[in-house]
C-alpha cells in the first residue's frame, strides 16, 4: 500500500537552490546596547510564492533566529524586500514589522496582505516580481541586518482555486486488470471540487498520470507534475469533478508511451490539476494505481463444446512466457468450424473483435477484416494457440505423436521422463483434462503437451509443474516449476489438470483404486455411510459400473474411498459430472433395480 504523498501547491513555497549572500551597507558596528548576529530560516533561498485569489486568508510565514539582545533593550524586527534588479535593501520596496508589533522573530502575512503591499507599489495583477529580502533588527542604538540575503519570486493575485482532494480509486498496489480493447468499460476517477476566486474563470480539471519509480532505498521518486506521462480531461470537456476513462483509451495511451508489453503491469501515480484562468491548483495528494492490460481471448464455433453460443465460449489461457500468446486444450469436432473473439458477445458490441483465417494470407494467419472461419477436419483433443502479437494461430493435435492435447511425463514411464511417450489425457471440458495412470509411491511427473523438451517458441512444447513444492497451483514452463509428486500408495492414480480458471491453473491427484455409491437412495444401505456403501466394479479406461436397488426420489453421489474426504463426483446436469461439492444426483422417480455407469474419462453418468 502506497502512503499518499502531499503535493506542494503552487501557492506554497517551492524549494530551489541556495542563493549567494548580498552585500549590504547596514551598520553592523555594536554601539551602546549591542545586538548579536542572527540568521534567516524561512522561506528558503529562491523560493517561489504564488498568491491565490481564491484563498486570500492563506498565509506565508517568514522566520529567522532571534538576535541576542544587549543589557536592557529587546530588538524589534522588520522584513525588508527590494527589487532583485537595481533594487537595494537600504531603500527597500517593502518594509513590514514582524508579528507582535515587531517583537517576534517571524512575520505571518496573508496572501491578501502581501498582495495589497505589492499592489501599493504599482505591481500589476498577476505579475511576477523577483525580490531580494532579509530582516532588520533594531534596538534603538543598533541597526543590524541578518547575515544573509535571499531571493524570492512573488506572483500577485489574479486567478486562484481552493484546495481539493482525490476520492477514488483509492491508492493501492493491487493490480487492476482491464481489457485494453473495451470501449464500453471505464475506470472512474473522481475528486472533490475546487472553487475559483470570486468572479474568476470556471474550473477545468485534468487527470494526470506518471510512472511510479523508486530509488535504491525503496523511496518513491518525486514527480514533476507539470510534465505528466499522460493527461486526460475530466468529463464534460473538463468541467466535471470526475473522469470516466475507457479501458481502450488507457491501454492505447500506455502503449503510445512505450509500455508495449501488455502482459506486464504498469505501476502508476495519479493526481488531478484544477485550472482557473492562469492558476493551476494540484490535488492535495497523489494515489497509486497498478494497471494490467488483460486481453481476453475466447474460442467459439460449431467445432467447439459451446457451439456458436457466444455466451458459452471458453477462454484461452494467457502464456506468460510469450506475451500476447493464448492457448487452450479443447475437444474439437471434425467437420465443424471455429473462430476467436475477445469477449462473450458478438460484434458490433462495443469493443468486441472476432478473428479468423485471413483469406488473403497464408494458412494460420488471423485477421478481423473479412475473416473466414477456421475448419476442423478430424475430431480430437487439440491445443489451439492464438498469437495476438504476430497475428497467427496454431491448431495442433497429438494424434500423430506431435504437439497438442495434454499428457503427463515422469518417473512412472519406462524409460522415465520421455516426452515422446507422453501419456495423453482425456478432455472433460475446455482446459480440464483427466487420465488414469499406475504409479509407485513418490513418483514425480509434469504435465506436458509435446513430444520433446524444446519449448523455445509459442508453437512448440509447453509443460507445467507446481509453483511451490507440494502446492496445487501450476505454472507454465520456466525453470521455477517443481515436479508433481504422488505421495499415496502404489496403484492406479486419477490425475486431473484444471485450467478452467485461466489465471489459476491447478491439478488434483487421488487414488483410483475404488469407487463407491453413497447417499440415501439405495435400498438396504445405510444413509450417507461411506464405509458401508457398495463398491462399483472398475471396467478399465476410467469406467465404473454397478447394478443395485435404488429408492425413487432420493439422492446419491460417487466417492473414491471409504470415508468422507476422498475424491467425489456430483451432478453437473444433463448426465455430466463435476467435483466441486455441488448438487447430488437424483435417483429415478420409480424405485427398482438399475445399472449405474460412471465414465470418468468422458465425464458422464448413466442410470438405466
Amino acid at each position: 500500500m502506497l502512503r499518499m504523498k502531499k503535493i506542494l501547491v503552487p501557492a506554497l513555497l517551492a524549494i530551489a537552490a541556495l542563493a549567494g549572500c548580498q552585500k549590504t551597507d547596514f551598520d553592523e558596528t555594536v554601539t551602546g546596547e549591542s545586538l548579536g548576529t542572527f540568521t534567516l530560516n524561512a522561506p528558503v533561498a529562491d523560493a517561489v510564492v504564488a498568491l491565490n485569489a481564491a484563498t486570500p486568508g492563506s498565509t506565508v510565514e517568514i522566520s529567522w533566529s532571534a538576535a541576542k539582545p544587549g543589557v536592557d533593550v529587546l530588538p524589534t524586527y522588520k522584513w525588508v524586500a527590494a527589487l532583485k534588479t537595481n533594487g537595494t535593501l537600504e531603500t527597500p520596496l517593502l518594509e513590514i514589522a514582524s508579528n507582535n508589533s515587531g517583537k517576534d522573530a517571524k512575520l505571518t502575512l496573508t496572501h491578501k496582505q502581501l498582495d495589497d503591499a505589492l499592489k501599493g507599489k504599482g505591481i500589476a495583477d498577476g505579475a511576477k516580481t523577483d525580490l531580494i529580502w532579509s530582516v532588520k533588527a533594531d534596538n534603538g542604538s543598533t541597526n543590524l541586518l541578518a547575515t544573509e540575503t535571499r531571493n524570492i519570486s512573488i506572483t500577485r493575485m489574479k486567478d486562484g482555486a481552493t484546495a481539493f482532494i482525490l476520492l477514488g480509486p483509492a491508492t493501492s498496489g493491487d493490480v487492476t486488470a482491464i481489457d485494453p480493447n473495451s470501449t464500453s468499460q471505464t475506470m472512474k476517477f473522481n475528486w472533490t471540487k475546487s472553487k475559483p476566486a470570486t468572479g474568476g474563470p470556471a474550473m477545468k480539471y485534468k487527470v494526470l498520470f506518471a510512472e511510479r519509480k523508486v530509488d535504491a532505498t525503496g523511496a518513491v521518486i518525486a514527480v514533476d507534475w507539470t510534465k505528466p506521462l499522460i493527461a486526460v480531461d475530466a468529463d464534460n470537456s473538463g468541467a466535471d469533478s470526475v473522469a470516466n476513462i475507457t479501458y481502450k483509451a488507457i491501454g492505447d495511451s500506455l502503449t503510445k508511451k512505450g509500455f508495449t508489453n501488455q502482459e506486464q503491469p504498469v505501476d502508476l501515480l495519479w493526481t488531478v490539476v484544477a485550472t482557473s484562468g492562469s492558476w493551476s491548483q494540484y490535488a492535495e495528494y497523489v494515489n497509486q494505481v497498478v494497471i494490467l492490460r488483460e486481453i481476453k481471448v475466447f474460442i467459439v464455433g460449431s467445432a467447439t463444446p459451446a457451439g456458436w453460443t457466444i455466451e458459452n465460449a471458453s477462454r484461452l489461457i494467457p502464456d506468460p512466457r510469450f506475451p500476447g500468446t493464448f492457448f487452450t486444450y479443447v475437444n474439437l469436432t471434425g467437420g465443424g468450424e471455429f473462430k476467436f473473439v475477445n469477449g462473450q458477445q458478438w460484434p458490433p458490441a462495443p469493443g468486441i473483435i472476432d478473428w479468423g483465417q485471413d483469406p488473403n494470407g497464408a494458412a494460420g494467419t488471423i485477421t478481423d477484416n473479412g475473416e473466414s472461419n477456421i475448419a476442423v477436419a478430424t475430431s480430437g483433443v487439440y491445443r489451439v494457440t492464438f498469437d495476438y502479437s504476430n497475428k497467427k494461430y496454431y491448431v495442433q493435435t497429438a494424434a500423430s505423436g506431435g504437439i497438442g492435447g495434454l499428457g503427463i511425463v515422469g518417473a512412472f514411464q519406462t524409460p522415465g521422463w520421455t516426452p515422446a511417450s507422453n501419456v495423453r489425457m482425456s478432455s472433460l471440458a475446455p482446459n480440464k483434462l483427466i487420465v488414469f495412470q499406475t504409479m509407485s509411491a513418490n513418483d514425480e511427473f509434469k504435465f506436458h503437451d509435446g513430444s520433446e523438451w524444446d519449448n523455445g517458441a509459442n508453437n512448440k512444447a509447453r509443460w507445467f509443474g507446481p509453483e511451490t513444492e507440494g502446492g496445487s497451483k501450476l505454472i507454465v514452463d520456466g525453470g521455477g516449476a517443481k515436479n508433481v509428486k504422488w505421495t499415496g500408495t502404489a496403484g492406479l492414480v486419477r490425475v486431473i489438470f484444471d485450467g478452467t480458471d485461466v489465471k489459476n491453473l491447478t491439478y488434483n491427484l487421488s487414488a483410483a483404486t475404488e469407487m463407491r455409491i453413497v447417499g440415501n437412495g439405495m435400498a438396504g444401505v445405510p444413509d450417507w455411510d461411506p464405509g458401508n456403501s457398495p463398491k462399483m466394479t472398475y471396467l478399465g479406461n476410467g469406467k465404473w459400473e454397478l447394478s443395485l436397488n435404488l429408492v425413487g426420489g432420493k439422492e446419491i453421489k460417487f466417492l473414491a474411498g471409504n470415508a468422507w474426504g476422498a475424491f467425489d463426483y456430483e451432478d453437473a446436469g444433463s448426465g455430466k459430472i463435476r467435483y466441486d461439492g455441488s448438487t447430488n444426483f437424483s435417483t429415478p422417480a420409480t424405485s427398482g433395480t438399475y445399472k449405474v455407469t460412471l465414465d470418468e474419462l468422458n465425464g458422464t453418468v448413466v442410470i438405466q
